[in-house]
């Protein structure tokens, strides 16, 4: 019997351990597969990968928020980052408004308008933060949670017919590829 493959395998994994120092077996495997089909890849062919990658992230973003703007428009939120807003708050007690800002990846002011018109609506109610009188903190109201609970079957569903196409396993690893690219950006 020859070991040339495990050899290899002993290898990359003696490279990940350089590269990484630590990790768990699905880090090497992402680890191991992004070695694998990036290390020939010319600089063209990379630059479209990248463009590519960047586009369906972008369409498939863009689908979901059309497939549920219909299920908001009946309700007092105009938007699914309205909603996610609504959804952590009702996880947590309370956040920093800009906590919940920057845990959404987007620009203060576009974050302070979601918050705004959720206070409009009455969706939340902010206090001052006992640790930091600058900053207010935000927690989500009855009328907020009641909304959460009206609309969430709804937009699990739709969630759920995102990826009803995918078996399990390809869920759980898009979700390591996707959660590298958001470290990534992290750094």
């Amino acid at each position: 019997m020859s070991y040339k493959i495990l050899a290899e395998l002993i290898e990359y994994l003696e490279q990940f351990e350089e590269d990484k120092r630590e990790g768990n077996l699905s880090d090497f495997i992402l680890w191991i597969n992004s070695k694998l089909f990036t290390e020939n890849k010319t600089a063209e062919q990379s630059d479209h990968d990248e463009l590519a990658i960047a586009f369906k992230v972008m369409y498939l973003n863009k689908g979901l928020k059309r497939d549920t703007k219909h299920i908001l428009s009946g309700t007092e939120l105009s938007s699914i980052d309205e909603y996610s807003f609504l959804l952590h708050l009702n996880y947590a007690n309370s956040f920093r408004k800009m906590e919940l800002v920057e845990l959404h990846n987007m620009e203060a002011p576009t974050g302070i308008e979601i918050i705004k018109r959720l206070l409009r609506n009455g969706l939340i109610s902010e206090y001052a933060d006992n640790e930091d009188r600058r900053a207010k903190r935000i927690k989500i109201t009855g009328k907020g949670a009641s909304v959460i609970q009206d609309i969430a079957p709804q937009i699990n569903s739709v969630f759920s017919a995102f990826t009803e196409t995918m078996a399990v396993n390809d869920k759980v690893k898009l979700s390591g590829l996707l959660n590298m690219l958001i470290e990534g950006k992290k750094e």
